[in-house]
C-alpha cells in the first residue's frame, strides 16, 4: 500500500499547477501546527448569546405534520430505525446499544485508526474496505428522519433514540481525531443535517435539552458545531480539489452560522463562505445548468448544497442575488430535461447514491425531489409540467416539500407563479457548455424516443475525479424504458479492478481505440489527460436530426487519432450511428453497446451482423455495417470484464453487452443501425 500511495502521489502531483503545489506545502505546515494544537479549535468558547433574541436563526424547514402521505412515509422510515434497522448502500449497519461503531467499517468490520484525523490515509485501505460506508452513517441523515418523526408524531422514542445517538457521537468522535475529522465536506453535510435535526426536534426548547443532562448535551453539541465550522473553513478544498466538496463545505458554514449565530468570531467566516458560494455556483455549473463534473449524481449533490444554503438565508440580508438563483434554477431545469418519460436519469459519471439531505422519504429519489422543489420555488411552468408528467408521486411532493419551499414563499418570490403550464417541449435539448445533446421524438411524452449523446469534456478541474472515459457515448430509451445505457459506477475504493472497469471506455457505448481508455488512468479519482469534444454539425433537415462531433482523447497516441461520431435520428425513429477515425494509419477498434439490466440481445436468424435488443416492453433491431472482424454478446464476463451494469452503489449485476471489433483505415466507417421494433 505504501508503494501504491507513492505512485498515486506522483501522478496526482503531475496534475497540479505550481500554485497548488505551493498551497499544499503550506497546508502541510498548517496540519502539523493543528496536530500540535496551534491555531486549532480544541477549546470551543461557551457562547453567552444562546438565549439572546435573534441568535438562533429561523427554521428553513417547516416542522410538524404536512401531509398524510409524507408523514406516513416518515414514520415508516423511523420505525425501521427504532427497530435497529439502519442501512447504507444496501448493507445493514451493525448497531450496539442502538448506535453504530463510529470508527468501524460497517461492511467488513475493519477498524479505522483514531489518530489525528487530517493525517488518516483514507484513499489506500485494505481490499474490500471503502471509507464511504462509515462516512455515510456519520452524515446523520437518519437523525433527520428521527427528528421528523418526532415533529409529526410526538413519539418520545424517536427523541430518546436521537439523544442516545448524539451522546454516543459526542463521546466517541472527539475533535480532531479519527476518520470523521479527515474530510471537510463530510462536516459540511453533517452541519446541514444537524441544522435540520435541530429545527425539527424543537430547537433551543427541545426536550433533548431538558434538565442538567440535557443542558450538558446542548453545550457539548454547540462546541462541536463551533469546531465543525472551523474545520470546514480551515480545510476547504482548493485548486484541483475544489469540486462539489468545496460547495458542500461552504454551504455547511453558511447554514451553521445562520442556524447558530452564537459566536461573533464565526460571522466573518460565514460572510466569506457566502461570497465564495456565490462564485462557485457559476464556476461549477455551466450557463446551460449542467454541473461541470460530468456526473449527474454529483449534479444533484451540488444542487442540494446550493438549495440548502439558499433556503437557509432566503429573505435575510445574506440572501444570494437573483443571478445566483437563476443559475440554481438552470441546474434544476437541466435535471428535469435529462429525466426520461418515466423519471429515469442515466447514471452518467460517478453515481454513489449519496444525498446531502432528504425530507421526503417516500419520494422515488432525490432527483424528483429537486424537480418538485424547483417547480414550487421558481414558479416554473416547465418544471410544473414535468412534475405532472412524472406522475402523481412527483407532483405530490409539493406537499411534503412545503418544509423547504414555504420558507421561500414567506419572502419575496423569486418569480411569480406562471399563469399556465408551458408545453414540455420547452425544456432544453442542447447543453453546449455542459456537453450533452438530447435528440429524439415526442420527448417527455409516454411514447418518447430519447437519444442522449455525451459530447462534453471528461470532467472538471484537471483531475476529472468523477468523470468517466465516455466521450461520444450514446444512450437510447423508448417510452421511458432504458435500452442502451450507461453502466453506472458500482464502487469507489473497495475493488480497484472494478472501479477502473466501470470508469473505462470499454464499459460505455462508444468506440475504443488500440484497446486503450480515452484518457490515461491515474487512480480511482484521477485522470491524467483532459478530453475535448468538438461539435461539427447539429442540424435538422426534413425531420432528420443530425449531430456530428469528435474527441481528441486518442491524439496522445504515436499516430494521433481523432474519433468522429455522427448520430442521425430519422422521422420514423430509426437511429444511425457512424464511427470513423481521423488518423494516418489503420487502428484496431472495439465498438461497445451496453444493454439495460433485464434486457436481452438475441441474434437475428439469417443475418450475421444483426441482433434484437429486447427490453420488457420495447426493443430495437441492431445492425452493424463495415469491416468487422468479430462480434460477441457477453453477459457477466469476468476477465476481462464485459456485460455488467450497476443499478446502485455497490450493486453490480450482469447485463448483455455487444462488442464489435474491427480494424479501421482512416475515414473508413463502422455503422450501427438501431431500428425500433414494435411489441418487442
Amino acid at each position: 500500500m505504501k508503494l501504491a500511495r507513492l505512485q498515486w502521489m506522483r501522478r496526482r502531483l503531475s496534475r497540479m499547477p505550481p500554485a497548488e503545489i505551493a498551497w499544499r506545502m503550506g497546508s502541510a505546515l498548517r496540519i502539523l501546527a493543528r496536530r500540535a494544537g496551534i491555531g486549532d479549535a480544541r477549546v470551543a468558547p461557551v457562547s453567552a448569546l444562546l438565549d439572546t433574541p435573534g441568535a438562533l436563526g429561523p427554521a428553513w424547514c417547516v416542522t410538524g405534520p404536512v401531509s398524510v402521505a409524507n408523514d406516513a412515509a416518515v414514520w415508516e422510515a423511523a420505525e425501521h430505525l427504532l427497530a435497529d434497522r439502519l442501512e447504507v448502500f444496501g448493507s445493514a449497519v451493525p448497531l450496539r446499544a442502538a448506535v453504530p461503531e463510529w470508527h468501524a467499517d460497517p461492511v467488513t468490520g475493519h477498524r479505522y485508526p483514531n489518530g489525528f484525523g487530517l493525517q488518516v490515509d483514507f484513499r489506500h485501505l485494505p481490499v474490500g474496505v471503502d471509507i464511504k460506508h462509515a462516512w455515510e452513517v456519520a452524515r446523520h441523515a437518519w437523525w433527520v428522519t428521527l427528528a421528523q418523526a418526532w415533529s409529526v408524531s410526538g413519539d418520545r422514542r424517536c427523541l430518546d433514540r436521537l439523544s442516545n445517538a448524539l451522546d454516543s457521537w459526542l463521546d466517541h468522535c472527539v475533535y480532531p481525531n479519527g476518520i470523521h475529522w479527515a474530510s471537510a465536506v463530510e462536516h459540511g453535510v453533517r452541519l446541514i443535517n444537524w441544522s435540520l435535526t435541530w429545527h425539527l426536534a424543537g430547537g433551543r426548547h427541545s426536550p433533548l435539552f431538558e434538565g442538567p443532562a440535557g443542558e450538558r448535551r446542548l453545550q457539548r453539541w454547540l462546541a462541536q458545531i463551533f469546531q465543525h465550522v472551523h474545520f470546514c473553513h480551515d480545510n476547504r478544498s482548493r485548486h484541483t480539489s475544489s469540486s462539489n466538496h468545496l460547495i458542500g463545505e461552504l454551504a455547511g458554514i453558511v447554514i451553521a452560522v445562520r442556524t447558530w449565530d452564537l459566536w461573533p468570531t464565526l460571522r466573518p467566516l460565514a460572510a466569506q463562505a457566502r461570497a465564495e458560494l456565490q462564485r462557485e455556483a457559476f464556476l461549477q455549473f455551466a450557463d446551460d445548468g449542467i454541473n461541470r463534473e460530468q456526473a449527474l449524481s454529483y449534479h444533484k449533490f451540488s444542487l442540494q448544497f446550493l438549495l440548502a444554503a439558499g433556503l437557509a438565508v432566503r429573505g435575510s440580508s445574506q440572501d444570494f442575488d437573483r443571478a445566483w438563483w437563476q443559475r440554481v434554477e438552470a441546474g434544476i431545469v437541466a435535471l428535469a430535461a435529462l429525466l426520461d418519460a418515466r423519471g429515469h436519469l442515466p447514471r452518467i459519471g460517478d453515481s454513489d447514491d449519496g444525498d446531502a439531505w432528504r425530507l421526503a422519504p417516500g419520494a422515488p429519489d432525490g432527483y424528483h425531489e429537486l424537480v418538485a422543489i424547483g417547480a414550487r420555488l421558481f414558479g416554473s411552468a416547465a418544471l410544473q409540467a414535468k412534475c405532472a408528467a412524472l406522475g402523481p408521486m412527483t407532483a405530490a411532493l409539493a406537499d411534503p416539500l412545503q418544509r423547504v419551499a414555504a420558507v421561500a414563499e414567506s419572502s419575496a418570490p423569486i418569480r411569480p407563479v406562471a399563469p399556465e403550464v408551458l408545453p414540455l417541449s420547452r425544456l432544453p435539448t442542447r447543453f453546449p457548455d455542459g456537453g450533452y445533446a438530447l435528440l429524439g421524438h415526442r420527448l417527455h411524452q409516454p411514447d418518447e424516443l430519447r437519444v442522449l449523446m455525451d459530447c462534453g469534456p471528461l470532467g472538471y478541474n484537471r483531475i476529472c475525479a468523477h468523470g468517466h472515459a465516455d466521450a461520444l457515448a450514446v444512450l437510447v430509451s423508448i417510452g421511458g424504458e432504458p435500452l442502451l445505457v450507461d453502466p453506472g459506477t458500482y464502487c469507489y475504493n473497495a475493488e480497484p479492478r472494478w472501479r477502473r472497469h466501470f470508469r473505462g471506455t470499454a464499459s460505455h457505448n462508444t468506440l475504443q481505440v488500440d484497446g486503450l481508455d480515452q484518457s490515461d488512468y491515474g487512480g480511482s479519482f484521477l485522470w491524467l489527460r483532459d478530453i475535448r469534444c468538438t461539435v461539427v454539425e447539429d442540424s435538422s433537415d426534413g425531420g432528420t436530426m443530425t449531430l456530428h462531433a469528435w474527441h481528441d482523447g486518442y491524439e496522445r497516441l504515436p499516430d494521433p487519432v481523432r474519433h468522429h461520431r455522427r448520430v442521425c435520428v430519422e422521422p420514423g425513429g430509426a437511429v444511425r450511428v457512424e464511427d470513423w477515425l481521423e488518423a494516418r494509419n489503420a487502428h484496431p477498434v472495439a465498438l461497445h453497446w451496453q444493454a439495460a439490466l433485464g434486457a436481452q440481445i438475441l441474434p437475428v436468424a439469417g443475418e450475421p451482423a444483426a441482433w434484437l435488443l429486447k427490453g420488457r416492453l420495447h426493443g430495437v433491431q441492431v445492425r452493424i455495417q463495415g469491416p468487422t472482424e468479430d462480434a460477441v454478446v457477453a453477459q457477466g464476463q469476468e476477465d476481462p470484464p464485459l456485460g455488467w451494469v450497476s443499478p446502485g452503489f455497490y450493486d453490480k449485476q450482469p447485463a448483455p453487452a455487444l462488442r464489435v471489433r474491427a480494424v479501421l483505415m482512416p475515414g473508413q466507417r463502422l455503422v450501427t443501425l438501431l431500428e425500433p421494433v414494435s411489441g418487442a
